[in-house]
């Protein structure tokens, strides 16, 4: 982690967060106060943090949304799918709830919900709220697109509410129960990125509880009016965790050490599967 930009008020969130967004679609629904406005509002109620990587290999699997820390990720060729990714991690971040004293199996469950939340709004519902945009995205089959559908188009409409939970609990049915054996190539990846969650549970067993008192605490303290003390106070924090590694200045390296393995090898066995499909 290096270069740390720290966003304490409402407005300062949304003046750095407003200069991220590269494509068309993203800065005229913003500008126009639309969808990707209203995601940018939700994740502004707490002070926020973004860096930029100082170890890419081990930075990439190391999910410092969790605390607060979005990572800037210049380096996507497309607009879109650079948007996708920071309406992702926005989306963790503003929906996430935090509980000091909270049990492993509980933290483990919060974590798999919450990647559900975010999946779904950035990788399917995003594509009913900005109509077009799937063409300006990726240019191979998603997740996605089995929902893109006249019937599912006409669902959406006529109850949002429902179509998102609908959308839920398809995509939770595939990481938790559906048989493999039925599933297709993007169903199976989601599930074994899914399954990839069961490490990181084990790797961050003895600090989790850390990370989930501060940020109880930037929550609390934000909500009761002391927005700029307490934004002071988790920088420092952050700092510190930074300071206690030497070469690359991550927070929680040793964390970040264990993790890396399971993720970039799943990493090279989806790329090499999606190749040959």
């Amino acid at each position: 982690m290096k270069d740390l930009v720290t966003l304490e008020t409402r407005n300062d969130v949304h003046d750095f967060v407003a200069g991220l967004w590269r494509s068309e679609p993203f800065r005229r629904s913003y500008a126009e106060r639309g969808f990707i406005y209203d995601q940018v509002d939700a994740f502004a109620w707490l002070p926020r943090f973004f860096a930029e990587e100082s170890n890419p290999q081990l930075e990439r699997a190391h999910f410092s949304t969790w605390w607060n820390v979005i990572m800037l990720r210049p380096f996507y060729d497309n607009d879109v799918v650079s948007d996708l990714y920071y309406l992702h991690e926005m989306t963790h971040a503003a929906t996430m709830p935090y509980l000091k004293g909270i049990g492993r199996a509980a933290f483990e469950e919060k974590m798999q919900r919450n990647e559900l939340e975010a999946s779904v709004l950035s990788e399917i519902a995003i594509y009913f709220e900005m109509p077009g945009l799937r063409e300006a995205s990726f240019d191979h089959a998603i997740y996605a697109d089995r929902f893109l559908t006249d019937e599912m188009k006409t669902l959406w409409d006529s109850n949002r509410n429902v179509a998102l939970e609908t959308f839920r609990t398809m995509r939770r049915h595939v990481m938790l129960s559906k048989p493999e054996h039925e599933m297709d190539i993007a169903e199976i990846w989601i599930r074994r990125f899914a399954d990839q969650n069961a490490a990181y549970g084990v790797v961050w067993a003895n600090r989790y509880a850390e990370v989930e008192r501060h940020m109880e605490d930037l929550q609390q303290s934000t909500i009761h009016g002391a927005r700029k003390s307490v934004t002071v106070r988790f920088e420092r924090w952050l700092r510190q965790q930074a300071e206690s590694d030497p070469v690359d200045g991550i927070p929680f390296r040793q964390e970040a050490e264990l993790f890396c393995p399971f993720y970039w090898a799943n990493k090279e066995r989806y790329a090499k599967d999606m190749a040959k499909a």
